[in-house]
């Protein structure tokens, strides 16, 4: 079943988005293996710029100081742009003053040193420790903000397709007339930190990544934010992009309500034609596992607009109880493996949305499946679709017409 990854993972994710920086995992092998494979799902080059200490049962009996200063040699003489130093449970446990040693090694380069080891917490524990860290060491500029430029808070494409996401979402924000000032930990580079003050508006896609982020921005620069529930769906979208609009109000509207419009009734027509010849899409159980604010967001959209669903269970946390009582019919947490495999095995006319993992317990002639969250072992994704924004909805929406007929096809023949 589905677990989550550890803080180091999440915390290696975040530094992984910023092109030109440099991981060092304080840690041993088997933890830098595990970390630098969950980033290969979607860099697969980051072993290049990704190295570890290697510590042996030595090194956590007298300490790392030896093995950190043999892995920060190189970039003594070429240092990168930022260098991070993530410390997994073992080094955690050491009590080495890490910062210490990387300012005794002589590096010319920003330095951010944090203990994210998985007794710290889960993969979006050590991603927003990480981004909170890299904000507090890198000097940010006090400048005055542009009137249309946001920041996008809270995304990496250390999710399941989120690289394609954070493309849609900046696509539609610029059709709206906004200035997408920079992704934090996604796709930038280290000389964009001291420009994220430029922004009037940081916006929060996945709350259980950016919202400590977002606060600390506020309180270290006064910059305002917000965190609308995410962008899955038509509906969806445009209830997102009216919240941005009712903050940080939108230079070019009708564009974008003209896109929205425009893309809601050529989908309608071409899915009630669908209907005509299929009948209604429907599923009998749904089970939706992925991080939190994906499956929430999907489950939404599922719900709302994508099908018609007898019973929805949602295995994510809830962040807030009177937001999603509405949408699942029953809420599973991580310790409720076995009520989850239930559902999965006793699926009939059912729909899956999460990982390779779940997949495993369903009977494909009685079970559709969407692969929404790592791993994804028994699917290939070479396409640049995502799951959020218009592009998103209509992807989603594809795959699952597409799967529902050619299962009742089979089942027919």
């Amino acid at each position: 079943m589905y677990t989550d990854t550890c803080a180091l993972a999440g915390a290696s994710a975040f530094f992984a988005g910023i092109r030109d920086a440099v991981i060092v995992v304080n840690g041993p092998l088997w933890c830098y293996y595990f970390a630098m494979r969950h980033i290969e799902h979607s860099q697969s080059t980051i072993s290049h710029r990704m190295v570890c200490t290697q510590l042996d049962n030595d090194a956590i009996v007298f300490g790392a100081e030896e093995y950190l200063q043999e892995a920060l040699a190189p970039y003594v003489e070429q240092p990168p742009a930022l260098l991070a130093i993530v410390s997994s449970c073992a080094a955690g446990l050491i009590g080495d003053d890490i910062a210490a040693i990387a300012r005794g090694a002589g590096l010319a380069c920003p330095v951010v040193a944090l203990d994210s080891s998985g007794l710290a917490g889960s993969f979006a524990d050590g991603w927003d420790k990480a981004a909170r860290a890299a904000l507090q060491t890198v000097p940010l500029e006090r400048t005055a903000a542009q009137s249309h430029a946001v920041n996008l808070i809270g995304m990496t494409d250390a999710y399941y397709n989120g690289a394609n996401d954070a493309r849609e979402l900046v696509r539609l924000l610029q059709i709206a007339g906004y200035t997408v000032n920079a992704v934090l930990g996604n796709d930038m580079s280290a000389e964009d930190f001291p420009h994220l003050t430029q922004a009037a508006l940081n916006i929060v896609v996945h709350a259980e990544l950016g919202r400590g982020s977002a606060q600390l921005l506020e309180e270290m620069y006064g910059m305002p934010w917000i965190a609308p529930f995410p962008p899955y769906g038509r509906a969806g979208t445009r209830h997102w992009m009216q919240e941005i609009a009712d903050v940080l109000p939108s230079p070019h509207a009708e564009a974008a309500e003209t896109e929205i419009d425009r893309v809601t009734r050529e989908d309608f027509l071409r899915i009630n034609e669908c209907k005509m010849l299929w009948g209604e899409l429907r599923y009998d159980t749904a089970v939706v596992r992925a991080p939190d604010s994906m499956a929430w967001g999907l489950a939404q959209a599922l719900r709302t607009e994508w099908a018609d669903v007898c019973h929805l269970a949602v295995a994510a946390e809830a962040e807030r109880a009177e937001d999603v009582a509405r949408i699942a019919d029953e809420i599973l947490g991580e310790t409720d493996a076995l009520r989850i495999q239930q559902l999965l095995g006793e699926m009939e006319n059912g729909l899956l949305l999460g990982s390779s993992n779940e997949s495993a317990h369903i009977h494909p002639q009685h079970a559709q499946y969407l692969p929404v969250a790592y791993p994804a072992q028994d699917f290939l994704r070479l396409t640049d679709s995502p799951f959020m924004g218009l592009r998103g909805a209509r992807h989603i929406e594809e795959q699952l017409w597409n799967g529902n007929i050619l299962r009742r096809k089979i089942l027919l023949s």
